[in-house]
C-alpha cells in the first residue's frame, strides 16, 4: 500500500471545528464540483441533490475523507443507492436533542 501524501489524513472536524466521526449525523454543505464532473448526469444529479440534506457517516479512509450513502430506492426486491466521500470542511455536525 502506498503513503498519502503529506497533507493526509484530513482533520476529522466539521466546518465549525467539531470533530466528527462514524455514525454521525451531518449537513452536507456543498458538493464540490470535483465530486460530480466524471459523473453521468443522473448520478450527478442525485449526488447534487444532497446537498443541504443530513446524512449519515458510515466510514471515514485513511485519507480522512467522510462516507455518506444517499438510498435511492429500498424495498424487499430493489436496492440502489450512491455513496460518495465528502471532505470534513464541507460537512456540519447536526447536534440533536
Amino acid at each position: 500500500m502506498s503513503r498519502p501524501p503529506e497533507d493526509f489524513p484530513l482533520e476529522p472536524f466539521d466546518f465549525e471545528g467539531n470533530e466528527i466521526k462514524v455514525g454521525n449525523v451531518v449537513k452536507i454543505l456543498k458538493i464540490p464540483e470535483w465530486l460530480i464532473h466524471d459523473l453521468d448526469t443522473e448520478s450527478a444529479k442525485i449526488v447534487k441533490s444532497c446537498e443541504g440534506a443530513n446524512m449519515e457517516i458510515t466510514e471515514i479512509d485513511e485519507y480522512g475523507y467522510a462516507w455518506v450513502e444517499k438510498v435511492s430506492i429500498s424495498t424487499e426486491e430493489n436496492y440502489q443507492s450512491n455513496s460518495f466521500c465528502m471532505e470534513p470542511e464541507n460537512l456540519l455536525l447536526q447536534k440533536f436533542i
